[in-house]
């Protein structure tokens, strides 16, 4: 019996190594085929480019929505949401959240209903991922001012969809639970005053971490826990809201702490 247990186990191990590999492969797929053929007739849709990026984030959301349902299926993963409606009826908001794995913006962009995002330069220039990101309109994270200035428009416009936003700027290394806050949400927050919603990310076993390869899987199948909090005006952190450095810096600690204490409740799960 404990050695056809072992057998199960090891062929369990290799079908969810050779599944993710399959998601991978389907994701790269994917994003050719929205850059060769969807974007195009997106493009075509329509000579106004707010209503194009608006039917391209539409797109980019049912197929990210349908690459995570496939992985469950596939039984690579599972997943859960608290808050759930706090996400999907998200408007003009600065969504930030923490970054445990690769697959983080993926779920969320799936989650909600339609949203504008930050990528960074290695996305927009990748062949499997720059059609789908730049046709969506998403902003390209380049270290600027000028991204700074990008977002604060693109959340200032009317009836914006809510920007998503990863403050650590990359994932946490395996063992590790909060990278340090860069300070482009902080910026983007206190010169936009929108409301901030902070999304708490938790994977369990820790799989597809900073420097992990994808092939790495863990022992079972991982689990990832989104927690939506309420959102947070920039006031109640900041007793002043003037633009300043020393604004910005305490608005990101703030942000930090509020992220640092939901962790700490359950420092295993990180």
């Amino acid at each position: 019996m404990l050695k056809l247990n072992q057998i199960k186990q090891k062929a369990n191990y290799a079908w969810r190594v050779a599944a993710t590999g399959f998601s991978f492969a389907s994701f790269g797929a994917g994003g050719v085929g929205i850059a060769t053929v969807v974007a195009p007739l997106v493009h075509l849709s329509s000579r106004n480019p707010v209503v194009r990026q608006q039917r391209a984030q539409q797109v980019i959301h049912y197929s990210f929505k349908g690459f995570t349902e496939m992985m469950v299926k596939l039984g690579v993963m599972t997943y859960s949401v608290e808050g759930l409606e706090k996400l999907q009826n998200s408007h003009q908001e600065l969504v930030i959240a923490n970054h445990p794995t690769l697959i983080d913006v993926v779920v969320m962009i799936g989650l909600m209903q339609q949203a504008n995002c930050v990528v960074k330069q290695s996305l927009w220039s990748n062949p499997f991922t720059r059609g789908p990101v730049r046709s969506a309109g998403y902003i390209l994270n380049a270290g600027s001012q000028q991204f700074i200035e990008d977002c604060v428009l693109r959340l200032k416009q009317q009836g914006a969809a809510s920007l998503l936003i990863f403050p650590e700027g990359t994932r946490t290394e395996k063992g590790e639970c909060l990278n340090e806050f860069q300070r482009g949400a902080a910026n983007i927050a206190i010169r936009a005053n929108v409301p901030v919603r902070p999304v708490l990310i938790r994977c369990t076993p820790s799989t597809l971490t900073k420097n992990e390869k994808w092939y790495h899987v863990p022992a079972q199948p991982f689990h990832i826990e989104i927690k939506v909090l309420d959102a947070i005006e920039v006031q109640d952190i900041l007793a002043d809201s003037e633009v300043s450095p020393k604004q910005v810096r305490q608005l990101n600690q703030g942000f930090y702490q509020i992220f640092n204490n939901e962790l700490s409740k359950n420092e295993q799960s990180c």
